[in-house]
């Protein structure tokens, strides 16, 4: 059996270099398009990204595993160029909260109480998933790098099968397509952001969550 490979911050500065690299091969023309699978336009989407990334810094930083209440505003939409370099950004802040933070330490998510591993993970996923809504359908189409794929579906989505491309398996795993011999996730999808030991065996839905306080 092998041993999973951590989501480091090395993999959250990559997946937003990545990323950034992406959006600036957007053709400006499209930029206020509608993103693919989404109701929001490809602006939106991105600065959805860099709301996600300000609030998991701002959850992991403060230790808090209750729910506090409040959320910020969303971060206005701005021009490729500025989109790129705060994705970009916005991931330094959560790799310098998320080495500070002492092992063992979990904090607030909607689903779940992550560790620092999981919140990014989650990062990732925010920034490679929603970037490919964001730049599906134009020339700035993407492979992510495997490797990092399945570190991060070894850690959020530990029912994923082994042995596919990583990113087609978490396209999948977001419900993004469909992968031969599993079921099709659709919005049913969530990760499993506790703890790896906490998870129970069976693909969860996101039905489970709806509601959580």
């Amino acid at each position: 059996m092998s041993v999973r490979k951590p989501v480091t911050s090395s993999d959250l500065r990559d997946a937003a270099s990545q990323c950034a690299s992406w959006v600036l091969r957007v053709d400006p023309a499209l930029w206020d398009k509608q993103a693919y699978g989404l109701e929001w336009i490809r602006s939106r989407t991105i600065s959805h990204i860099d709301d996600a990334l300000a609030f998991y810094s701002r959850s992991l930083a403060s230790r808090n595993t209750e729910n506090p209440g409040v959320r910020g505003p969303v971060l206005q939409e701005g021009s490729i160029e500025a989109s790129a370099r705060q994705i970009e950004a916005g991931a330094e802040v959560l790799v310098r909260v998320s080495d500070k933070t002492p092992e063992g330490v979990r904090a607030f998510s909607p689903t779940g109480q992550p560790d620092a591993e999981g919140f990014l993970a989650m990062a990732c996923v925010e920034i490679m998933v929603h970037g490919y809504d964001a730049v599906a359908g134009t020339e700035a189409e993407f492979d992510p790098d495997d490797g990092l794929c399945r570190r991060i579906l070894g850690r959020l989505f530990p029912w994923a099968p082994p042995n596919t491309p990583g990113w087609t398996t978490l396209l999948w795993g977001t419900g993004r397509r469909e992968l031969e011999g599993q079921d099709f996730l659709g919005e049913t999808w969530v990760w499993h952001n506790d703890l790896l030991a906490d998870w129970e065996g069976a693909v969860p839905s996101y039905s489970l969550w709806v509601g959580r306080k």
